[in-house]
């Protein structure tokens, strides 16, 4: 899709409600395409955002992409034809959710990327972009992790079921592409942040967390004793940067991110500092922190965007001001 103007195709995006998908949905209808974004858990505040933002642009179906037939008849019966699938949709949770449900997703996400791709075979889809995670870097390797530096290298195992339907769901790409030359894009997100991520519930992500309770007086607690440091990406910034990827077509798997690198410790500070309260923050060594590090090589995304991914600053005033408009954000 080199040169790709989105004005008049047909995308179909997954998760299209999700905090993710909800991004690609904003920005291809604002660019021109018809979206159709499927969903199977209906978010009512993000419904009537993107319903406003997107107008006649947006269709939005609920169906169960762990089932076949279902998936199947969406691309039959939804548009006569689709041009590209952003996938976004896939069971996740916080690091306790995602232990106590590591077979669950694994099974569904796995299953739903399957769907995904029979049917984009099946009904001739040209280009698919499977929203994967810098997490396949599961192994501690160099720093930073190259695009190179995954499955095909170093084979390797998690008891995560959320990492390994990451990497089953790229080699399953793969063989896609080797056997049906179907055009299969695969982006590796840092963390990513911004508006319409669930604050409450088992889906919460550090930064939502972090915001819900700092904005109610309570203490930030961050496990181990928050030197880890982690670099974050803005769900809009990701977004545009995908869409080069596939515009461009120069590389199929790319990772994308930030070169700011925060310590978790002062990502809780920016967080106090941007909501204006005061800081109150408990460490907690005995926890898992997770790795030391996390830095990705963005020398691919560097080649193929033509903009500079805004500061973690600047990106959490504007995810501040979402949910002090949004007060109680649906999970």
């Amino acid at each position: 899709m080199t040169d790709a103007n989105w004005a008049g195709r047909t995308v179909m995006v997954t998760g299209a409600l999700g905090f993710i998908g909800s991004h690609f949905v904003e920005r291809l209808a604002a660019e021109g395409a018809t979206v159709i974004g499927l969903h199977r858990t209906d978010r009512p505040l993000v419904r009537a955002e993107l319903t406003a933002l997107a107008g006649d642009r947006l269709r939005l179906v609920r169906v169960d992409l762990g089932d076949g037939h279902e998936t199947r008849a969406a691309f039959r019966y939804l548009a006569p034809h689709i041009d590209a699938v952003f996938h976004c949709a896939a069971l996740d949770g916080n690091a306790q959710y995602k232990r106590q449900h590591s077979a669950e997703i694994l099974d569904l996400n796995v299953r739903t990327t399957a769907h995904l791709l029979n049917c984009a075979h099946e009904f001739d889809v040209d280009n698919v972009l499977l929203l994967s995670s810098s997490e396949v870097y599961c192994v501690p390797g160099s720093a930073p992790a190259s695009e190179e530096e995954d499955v095909r290298r170093s084979p390797q195992h998690t008891e995560n079921g959320y990492v390994l339907s990451k990497i089953f769901g790229e080699i399953l790409a793969d063989h896609h592409q080797r056997q049906f030359a179907t055009r299969v894009f695969r982006i590796r997100p840092g963390n990513v942040y911004g508006p319409r991520d669930s604050a409450v519930g088992a889906n919460t992500r550090v930064i939502p967390s972090m915001i819900a309770r700092a904005a109610a007086g309570e203490e930030i607690e961050i496990w181990g004793d928050g030197s880890q440091t982690r670099s974050f990406i803005h769900a809009a910034d990701l977004v545009r940067c995908a869409l080069k990827v596939v515009e461009t077509g120069k590389y199929e798997v790319v990772n994308i991110g930030s070169a700011e690198e925060v310590p978790i410790l002062e990502l809780a500070r920016l967080v106090a500092t941007a909501l204006d309260v005061p800081s109150r923050v408990r460490t907690d060594p005995g926890r898992p922190a997770g790795a030391s590090v996390r830095r990705l090589d963005l020398s691919r995304m560097r080649e193929v965007i033509d903009f500079r991914p805004r500061s973690l600053r600047a990106g959490l005033e504007d995810t501040v001001r979402w949910y002090r408009d949004n007060e109680h954000p649906q999970p």
